[in-house]
């Protein structure tokens, strides 16, 4: 009986591992050395849902997650006509685990299954973020981010420039908050709305 009870925990383990979980390829380092917060130690970086609903129908999706910002060394988005500095902590390479839980948090609460045992492939290519501070006295925070998206025969890559005071932004124009504080507002805003800009076409493939 303890070998078979042992012998459940281990499949129920290894089950658990491979389900509900983003894919990330390759891995950039070992994630049990990443800080509480990932790679932004202190104030945690904030997990945006999207803006509208949408209904994926328990679609199963295995999600691989690329980091191709290293061999594609864009200098900036195809959106906007700001350079990227790559001097703020989202230049690091475990940048890449904060996409990987945004993909997980709102392909589930748009009602897909994460399976990473399935067939049915997700491909996301993140191939440029950061963050710019804009301005003398009166500073616009930009967030900046540009992500590919391959699904079956499905290929399109999406790009924002979020400034403080848009539509979506969590933070207004005058609102008063330290600048590493809005830097990392507007760069989860980016990474959520090139997301939600690929959701739009996802729905019509459902």
């Amino acid at each position: 009986m303890r070998q078979i009870f042992f012998y459940c925990l281990i499949v129920l383990l290894t089950a658990n591992c491979l389900y509900g979980q983003v894919v990330v390829i390759p891995f950039s380092f070992d994630r049990k050395d990443m800080p509480e917060h990932g790679f932004l130690p202190g104030k945690s970086f904030p997990l945006y849902s999207t803006i509208n609903k949408y209904d994926f129908k328990n679609r199963k999706i295995r999600v691989e997650l690329y980091d191709d910002r290293e061999a594609l060394k864009l200098n900036k988005v195809g959106c906007s006509q700001l350079e990227f500095t790559n001097t703020s902590e989202f230049a690091s390479p475990s940048c890449i685990y904060k996409v990987e839980q945004y993909l997980d948090m709102l392909l589930s609460q748009n009602g897909a299954t994460i399976d990473s045992t399935s067939i049915d492939i997700l491909q996301v290519r993140l191939e440029g973020i950061d963050t710019r501070l804009i301005g003398f006295g009166k500073i616009k925070v930009h967030g900046l981010c540009q992500m590919k998206f391959n699904y079956h025969d499905f290929s399109k890559t999406y790009c924002i420039d979020i400034v403080d005071g848009d539509k979506h932004s969590p933070l207004g124009s005058n609102a008063f908050v330290t600048r590493k504080t809005a830097t990392r507002y507007l760069t989860s805003a980016a990474i959520r709305e090139v997301i939600e800009q690929f959701f739009l076409d996802f729905q019509s493939m459902n």
